[in-house]
């Protein structure tokens, strides 16, 4: 059941110049069952760290926790923080060690990071530790309508504004033609001004005025 949690879910994010965008939906089934559509799997780890995950709800609360008090305990022992690069590389190698442990984590995700020296940044990382550095990233069914509008639309160059518009279709589309209901997505920016959040998309969302 753990992989057809990262089937139906769905990760959306979108590199820019000045900030990189996340959105995630909100539904936690077990099961057949809703147990919650207002689901936060978009983890704050810190000022310049936000993961985006998909997965089983246990494997997504461990290995959130695990990365954000390894990450606070490196940083008190070295008296300095990992950047970006450090930080999805221990993660990968954490994921792969798991699988090859026979207990791998079921997870897919999106890491957007801020650095000084490297600027925005995404990763996108699959249950296999399979990572990649992307200027856009989808995953689950949603992201199979997405990508092409992603592709589309991309530029470095786009605005907060332009982002967001992009993701709202790319959201618009994916409640339009998947089977599965995915009712609220949750969107945050990073950027060298920490971490917001924006208006959730839902089907409200869509109704014009």
């Amino acid at each position: 059941m753990a992989n057809t949690n990262l089937i139906i879910q769905c990760l959306l994010g979108i590199q820019c110049k000045e900030f990189t965008i996340i959105a995630a939906d909100q539904m936690n089934t077990q099961s057949f069952i809703i147990m919650k559509d207002d689901a936060d799997k978009i983890i704050e780890i810190s000022e310049g760290l936000v993961i985006g995950v998909n997965g089983d709800a246990a494997d997504t609360t461990q290995f959130t926790q695990y990365v954000d008090k390894n990450l606070q305990l490196y940083s008190m022992k070295n008296k300095y923080q990992l950047d970006t690069p450090a930080v999805v590389h221990f993660m990968r190698k954490s994921m792969a060690d798991s699988l090859r442990d026979g207990n791998p984590r079921i997870l897919n995700m999106l890491i957007a990071g801020y650095d000084d020296d490297n600027g925005c940044q995404l990763y996108t990382m699959d249950f296999l530790a399979s990572c990649m550095k992307v200027p856009y990233a989808a995953h689950g069914l949603g992201g199979l309508f997405s990508i092409s509008i992603l592709n589309h639309y991309y530029k470095p160059s786009l605005s907060e504004v332009e982002a967001y518009e992009v993701i709202k279709l790319c959201v618009h589309t994916i409640q339009k033609r998947l089977f599965i209901t995915l009712p609220n997505f949750l969107v945050k920016t990073l950027s060298k001004d920490g971490v917001k959040i924006l208006p959730a998309i839902n089907p409200a969302s869509f109704i014009k005025s």
